[in-house]
C-alpha cells in the first residue's frame, strides 16, 4: 500500500526539519536584527523620528550587536563597545537584547554603564518595547521590538548642533521631565521633540501604535519556535 503526501504537508515537514537544524542562537540573532530593521525603516525613517537615521544607515555608519543571554552587563559588551568607539566610521550603534528580563530601570542603568564603558565617546539611551498608557512622546516612540541600548557618537551630535541654522536639537540634551510636562521647551524651533510632537498630531498615535503592534506580532511568531531551543 502506498501513501501520498500533499505538497503542503511535505513543505511544512521540510521547513520544520530545516528550522531544527539551525543553531537557535544564530537564528535569534538574525531575527532580532531583522525586526530591529523593521522598526528603523517603518517607524524611525518613515516618520523622520531621527532626522539623520536613514542617511547614517545608507552610508554604513550604523552597527548592531545582539546579546542572546537574559542577563546583560556592560562588561560583557565592553569589547564590542570599545571596537565601535575606535572606529570613527560608526556614528550610531545598538545593543539589542531579545531575552533581557530585568525591567525598565535595569535597562536604563545598563545604558548609563555602557556609555561609561565608551569613555565618553558615545552618548546612550534605553529603548524599551513596552509603552504604558499615557506615556510621553519620547518613550512612546522608543518602542523597539526588543530592549535596546542606542549609542550615538558624541562628536556626531556636536556636529549636528553646530549646524547653522540648527538641525534638530540633540535629544540627549533634552530634559525628559520637561518634555513630559505640559509646557515643553521650545529653545530650538526645529527640535526632535517638536518635530515628533507635530508628527503624532498629524498621523495619530493609533497609526504609529499599529505599526509597533504589527512588528511585535512578527516578533512573537519569529521567536516562538526558537526560545524553547535555547
Amino acid at each position: 500500500m502506498s501513501f501520498r503526501t500533499s505538497k503542503n504537508t511535505s513543505r511544512a515537514a521540510s521547513a520544520k526539519a530545516r528550522s531544527e537544524s539551525v543553531d537557535p542562537r544564530q537564528a535569534l540573532i538574525r531575527e532580532a536584527l531583522r525586526l530591529h530593521q523593521r522598526y528603523q525603516r517603518e517607524l524611525v525613517e518613515r516618520f523622520s523620528i531621527c532626522p539623520w537615521a536613514k542617511s547614517a544607515r545608507a552610508d554604513g555608519r550604523v552597527h548592531a550587536h545582539v546579546v542572546t543571554n537574559a542577563r546583560c552587563r556592560a562588561d560583557s559588551v565592553g569589547p564590542v563597545v570599545t571596537t565601535w568607539a575606535a572606529d570613527e566610521s560608526i556614528d550610531v550603534a545598538f545593543v539589542i537584547m531579545p531575552l533581557f528580563d530585568e525591567g525598565r530601570d535595569a535597562l536604563s542603568e545598563l545604558a548609563t554603564a555602557v556609555g561609561d564603558r565608551s569613555e565618553g565617546v558615545f552618548l546612550t539611551a534605553p529603548f524599551h518595547p513596552i509603552s504604558t498608557p499615557g506615556v510621553g512622546i519620547v518613550s512612546f516612540l522608543r518602542q523597539t521590538p526588543d530592549p535596546t541600548v542606542q549609542l550615538v557618537r558624541r562628536t556626531t551630535l556636536e556636529a549636528i548642533r553646530a549646524q547653522d541654522p540648527p538641525h534638530y536639537k540633540d535629544i540627549f540634551d533634552i530634559n525628559l521631565r520637561e518634555l513630559e510636562a505640559t509646557k515643553a521647551p521650545r529653545t530650538t524651533a526645529a527640535s526632535v521633540f517638536a518635530h515628533n510632537e507635530r508628527m503624532l498630531e498629524r498621523e495619530g498615535r493609533s497609526k504609529v501604535q499599529a505599526i509597533v503592534d504589527d512588528i511585535r506580532a512578527d516578533r512573537e511568531r519569529s521567536y516562538r519556535p526558537l526560545i524553547p531551543r535555547l
